[in-house]
């Protein structure tokens, strides 16, 4: 099995990261191989638009992305991690979603299947200064139609509340202890699990 995780944050050692990082800590002790990339370092642009992707259901951006999509399409676990940005994701990872219409094209346009027929599983990791209890809808909802072009389903968030500034996450280790017996349980989860409680995976907070 492989995860891919995309931390989608501008500042490294942040928050977000160091959850992420907590989270991934449990997935190397579990039989998960997995792959951890950062946006901000990354050359890669947002969708133009351009309705090339229609008709052979590959993105025409000779960029970066080329092998994103590669690793997307290997994925049996997509993770997405970003601190909370006016009440929803990063730019980095707008951009980033945006360039799954090439996969939207694939199956609604062109009713291709998933290249290796899976269902990937969805999750999202991610940190917010207020205690908004919408703070995170807006990213969930829009990660769910984004995993919907590649089959995949969303399986549920780490979330955490009223933490801003850098490195104050690290004030809460039963937060990261949390993330990372997330990760080492990771496999377990089953279909029917995934089905009955599609909003987490171990805490909402």
């Amino acid at each position: 099995m492989y995860l891919l995780a995309i931390h989608g944050s501008p500042r490294k050692n942040g928050n977000t990261e160091i959850l992420l990082d907590s989270f991934l800590e449990g997935i190397k002790l579990s039989k998960i191989n997995f792959e951890k990339i950062r946006l901000a370092e990354l050359n890669y642009q947002p969708c133009i638009e351009c309705g090339e992707c229609e008709k052979t259901g590959e993105c025409i951006l000779n960029d970066d992305f080329q092998e994103i999509y590669k690793k997307i399409i290997k994925a049996d676990f997509l993770v997405i991690a970003t601190p909370v940005f006016f009440y929803s994701h990063t730019s980095y990872v707008q951009a980033f979603f945006e360039r799954f219409q090439a996969f939207w094209a694939r199956k609604y346009l062109l009713n291709l299947p998933h290249p290796f027929l899976k269902k990937p599983k969805g999750i999202l990791i991610s940190v917010g200064a207020t205690k908004g209890g919408k703070i995170f809808e807006s990213m969930i909802r829009c990660f769910k139609y984004v995993l919907d072009t590649i089959y995949g389903i969303y399986v549920g968030g780490i979330f955490f509340r009223k933490i801003e500034k850098k490195g104050e996450i690290l004030n809460y280790p039963q937060y990261l202890e949390l993330a990372k017996k997330i990760g080492i349980n990771l496999e377990n989860i089953s279909e029917e699990e995934i089905l009955r409680y599609p909003e987490k995976i171990g805490l909402t907070k």
